[in-house]
C-alpha cells in the first residue's frame, strides 16, 4: 500500500538535526501557539490551544475517515538521527485523547525518506474514556518489511537509505471523531523501560465526585504493584514518599488497580492523589507517578431555573436580574451597571418573590446587595428583610433568625457577604419583603443577585445514565445517595407506570437479574430516612441488542491462530480459507469492531463448489439467555450466496440462505431470528458454519475473499 491512497495529510516541518540523547520532545512546547501547518484538503489537524495535556499547544485531528482509514502524517523531515541509543530500551511515547470516541485501531508507522512506511506497530488501541493516555511502544517492537523486525542498528539503515535517520512519524486511525495528541517523545532509557499510570479515574481535575469515590487507573507498562497517595495538598502528595510520615500514603504495594478510602472524603474539598508504579522484583523499581487532582461533591448545590417577581421594578431593571447571573463575573463578582441589578419604583415595604421548578430542601441563601457606584451614599440595598417560604404559594412559614443584609461596596470587585441558613426548609416558593433600606431618604430599593442552595435529598445521578443506549444486559444500577437516606428502595420494570419494588438495599446500588437484550427498562430510587421518604425520579435505559459471541479479538499469529479455530478448506475439503498465507492471519484493517476480523476466501469454481468455515465449541452454548431471539454477524464484501448454518448437541441443524443486499466496501449486518432456525436446540448449540455456495447444486461458482466481524447473538430494539 502507497502513501498516496491517502488523501488527508497535514504536515508538520521540522528541519533540525537533532543529536540523541536521553530524549526530545518532537512537539510541545517547543511549537508556538498559532503555529502553521500545511494543509491539504478538508483537514483540520491543527495546532490548538484548546484542552493542552502539558503546555499549549498539542495536534487536534478532526475529520472523518477516508472510507474505512484514515491516515495522518503528524511531524516530517524530522532528520531523527537514532544512531547510537540502545534499541533494547529505547521507545516511542506520546499523550493521547479520542475522547468518549473509541478508536478501535490505531497504526503508529516510523517512515524513511520514500512514502512507502519502513515500522508499523498495530498494539495501540485509544478507549472511549474522556482524558489523555500514555502512549509507549518500545522500537523494538515495531515489525519491519521484509524478514526484519523491530528499528535496529542492523535493518536501519536498509530503511532510511543508510542516514540512519528517521525522517517522519506517522499515525493511522480506522474511525472518526476528534483525537487529540500531545508531547511525542522517543527515549532511550537506559537499564529497561517502564511506564507510569495513566488513566486516572476520577478524570484529572474532575469536578462533583462522589464523597465514596473509587479511585482508578491504567498500570504502567511493567508495574507488578501499585502505591496510593492521596491528600488535600499539591506539596503534601508530590513530595510524599514512603519513608515520609503516615496519612498520605494509604495503600503500598497494592495489586489492584482500584482504591477505596475507608471514609467519606470532605465535602467540596479537592484532593490530589498520585499512584507508583513499582516494579517486580529483585530490583523492585518505584517509578513516581504523575499528581492528579479532583473536587468532591458540595454539600449543597445551586438551584437553576429560578423565576422571580417583585411589587414594582425600574425600566431595565426588572427582578429577573437577581437570578439570571447579570453582573456576575467567573469570581463571582458583580458589576456596579444598576442595569444588572433589580431596583424597585414603589414606597417601602418592597417585596421579591422566587418561584423553583420543584419543592427543594432549601440549605442557605447567598445575598449580592444593591452594588450601584452611588450605593455608599443613597443606600438602596436591603437592609431589614423579612423571609417567608412556602410549599403551594398559598401557606406561608415566617423564617426565625434572618440576619441583617450587608450593605454592599460599590465597587466591581463586590462578593456576596451575606448568607441566610434555610436549615433544611422544604420550599418551593421564598418571599423576601424589604422592611428597610440602607438609605434615609431614598425610598426604592433592590438587590444585585440572590443564590439559592439546596440539599439533595432524592437519588440521584443514575448509572446508567438517564435514557441511554446499549446497556450491558449484566449491568449494575447505582447513583448517589440522598443525604438523609439510610436505605433505599429500588423499582424497576418494562412499563414505567406501574413500576415494581424489586429491593431495599442499604448501599447506593443494586445488582438486578441479566436483563433482556434490546429491552427499554423504566427505574427509580426512593430514598427511606429523615423526613422521607423521598420520592425518585424515574430513570430509563435500553440495553444491548446483541452480544459478540466471536470477535476474532483473541486470535495471534503463534499458539491460537484463526485458522485453528476456524476450520477450513484444507481440513474440511470446501474451496474456503480462513486467515491470510502470512502473518498477521486475522485482518487487522477492514474491520467493524475491535482491532481484528476473519478474512474468508472462497473459490466455488472447483468441486466440491461451495466453501465452509467452522467453529465447533468445546462445550453447548446456550444462546438463549437474556431474552435472545436472534444471531447477527457483519459481513464486508460478502457474495450473495452466502449462508450460515447453526447445528445442536444432538446433530440438529438448519441452514439460513439470503443475506441482506451488501454495498461494496461497507459493513452490512445481518439478523437472524432464531425462529429461521426451526428444528435446533439454541440452549444447546455446538457448531457455527458460514458458507457460499450451495451443497445441494453442485454448480460451479465464482471466487474471492470477504470479511465477517461482530459475530453476537440477542434481539433487536422493537
Amino acid at each position: 500500500m502507497t502513501k498516496s491512497t491517502f488523501t488527508l495529510i497535514a504536515v508538520i516541518a521540522l528541519s533540525t538535526t537533532v543529536a540523541f540523547g536521553g530524549e526530545w520532545i518532537l512537539f510541545s512546547e517547543e511549537l508556538p501557539p498559532g503555529a502553521d501547518l500545511a494543509l491539504r484538503g478538508d483537514s483540520q489537524f491543527v495546532v490548538s490551544d484548546s484542552q493542552p495535556y502539558h503546555g499549549a499547544n498539542h495536534l487536534k485531528r478532526d475529520f472523518a475517515t477516508y472510507g474505512d482509514w484514515a491516515w495522518i502524517t503528524g511531524i516530517m523531515n524530522l532528520n531523527l538521527d537514532l544512531s547510537g541509543i540502545d534499541f533494547d530500551t529505547a521507545y516511542l511515547e506520546f499523550y493521547i485523547d479520542g475522547g468518549t470516541v473509541a478508536i478501535s485501531y490505531l497504526e503508529l508507522r516510523l517512515a524513511g525518506p520514500e512514502w512507502d512506511p519502513d515500522f508499523e506497530t498495530t498494539s495501540v488501541r485509544v478507549d472511549d474514556q474522556p482524558g489523555y493516555e500514555r502512549v509507549r511502544v518500545m522500537l523494538k517492537d515495531f515489525t519491519g518489511r521484509g524478514a526484519n523486525s523491530g528499528v535496529r542498528p542492523t535493518n536501519l539503515d536498509e530503511f532510511t537509505g543508510g542516514t540512519g535517520v528517521i525522517d517522519r512519524i506517522s499515525w493511522g486511525f480506522g474511525a472518526a471523531g476528534d483525537l487529540f495528541i500531545d508531547e511525542v517523545r522517543i527515549l532511550d532509557a537506559a537499564g529497561g523501560v517502564t511506564s507510569i499510570a495513566s488513566r486516572p479515574v476520577p478524570a484529572h481535575g474532575e469536578a462533583d465526585v462522589s464523597r465514596d469515590v473509587t479511585l482508578g487507573w491504567a498500570p504502567g507498562q511493567f508495574a507488578n504493584t501499585h502505591d496510593v497517595y492521596l491528600g488535600t495538598g499539591f506539596e503534601d502528595v508530590n513530595t510524599a514518599s514512603r519513608q515520609s510520615p503516615p496519612g498520605i500514603l494509604l495503600s503500598q504495594d497494592q495489586e489492584g488497580t482500584t482504591f477505596e478510602s475507608a471514609g467519606l472524603l470532605e465535602f467540596g474539598a479537592t484532593y490530589y492523589w498520585r499512584i507508583d508504579e513499582i516494579n517486580a522484583p529483585p530490583d523492585s523499581t518505584v517509578f513516581k507517578g504523575d499528581v492528579w487532582s479532583f473536587t468532591v461533591e458540595p454539600y449543597a448545590y445551586p438551584i437553576a431555573n429560578v423565576t422571580a417577581t417583585a411589587s414594582s421594578a425600574q425600566p431595565g431593571m426588572g427582578p429577573q436580574n437577581t437570578v439570571n447571573g447579570s453582573g456576575l463575573n467567573a469570581d463571582d463578582e458583580h458589576s456596579t451597571a444598576s442595569t444588572d441589578m433589580w431596583t424597585s419604583s414603589g414606597a417601602q415595604p418592597n417585596w421579591i418573590q422566587y418561584e423553583f421548578d420543584a419543592v427543594y430542601q432549601l440549605d442557605a441563601l447567598w445575598v449580592w446587595n444593591s452594588n450601584q457606584l452611588i450605593e455608599a451614599f443613597v443606600g438602596f440595598g436591603a437592609k431589614n428583610v423579612t423571609i417567608e417560604y412556602s410549599v403551594d404559594g398559598e401557606t406561608w412559614t415566617a423564617l426565625e433568625g434572618v440576619p441583617e443584609f450587608a450593605r454592599a461596596t460599590g465597587s466591581p470587585t463586590y462578593t456576596a457577604d451575606t448568607v441566610v441558613d434555610f436549615g433544611g426548609a422544604a420550599a418551593r416558593f421564598v418571599k423576601l419583603t424589604i422592611n428597610a433600606n440602607w438609605s434615609s431618604v431614598a425610598q426604592q430599593t433592590g438587590l444585585s443577585e440572590v443564590r439559592f442552595f439546596y440539599i439533595p435529598v432524592q437519588a440521584r445521578v443514575p448509572q446508567p445514565v438517564d435514557e441511554a443506549t446499549s446497556i450491558d444486559v449484566n449491568t449494575d444500577l447505582n447513583w448517589r445517595s440522598g443525604r438523609e437516606a439510610t436505605a433505599h428502595e429500588v423499582y424497576l420494570g418494562t412499563d414505567e407506570n406501574a413500576l415494581a419494588l424489586v429491593d431495599t438495599v442499604t448501599e447506593h446500588r443494586y445488582v438486578p437479574d441479566p436483563l433482556d437484550f434490546g429491552t427499554t427498562y423504566f427505574w427509580k430510587v426512593d430514598e427511606i430516612g429523615g423526613a422521607g421518604p423521598y420520592e425518585g425520579e424515574v430513570w430509563s435505559f435500553t440495553t444491548q441488542e446483541f452480544a459478540i459471541i466471536e470477535g476474532f479479538e483473541d486470535y495471534n499469529d503463534d499458539d491460537n491462530r484463526i485458522y485453528d479455530t476456524w476450520i477450513d478448506g484444507w481440513v474440511n475439503n470446501t474451496g474456503s480459507q480462513v486467515g491470510y498465507d502470512v502473518s498477521p492471519f486475522a485482518e487487522t484493517r477492514i474491520v467493524h469492531g475491535g482491532r481484528q476480523s476473519m478474512p474468508l476466501s472462497f473459490n466455488n469454481e472447483e468441486s466440491p463448489f461451495y466453501s465452509e468455515a467452522e467453529r465447533e465449541f468445546a462445550t453447548a452454548q446456550n444462546w438463549t439467555l437474556s431474552g435472545a431471539d436472534s444471531l447477527s454477524l457483519w459481513t464486508q464484501d460478502a457474495p450473495s450466496d452466502l449462508y450460515v448454518t447453526v447445528q445442536d448437541s444432538a446433530g440438529k441443524s438448519a441452514t439460513v440462505t439470503n443475506p441482506p443486499a451488501a454495498t461494496a466496501g461497507q459493513w452490512t449486518q445481518w439478523i437472524i431470528p432464531f425462529s429461521d432456525l426451526a428444528g435446533v436446540n439454541m440452549s444447546r448449540v455446538k457448531k457455527l458454519t458460514i458458507g457460499v455456495g450451495s451443497k445441494a447444486a453442485a454448480v460451479g461458482g465464482g471466487a474471492g475473499t470477504f470479511y465477517v466481524d461482530d459475530i453476537g447473538l440477542g434481539r433487536p430494539v422493537p
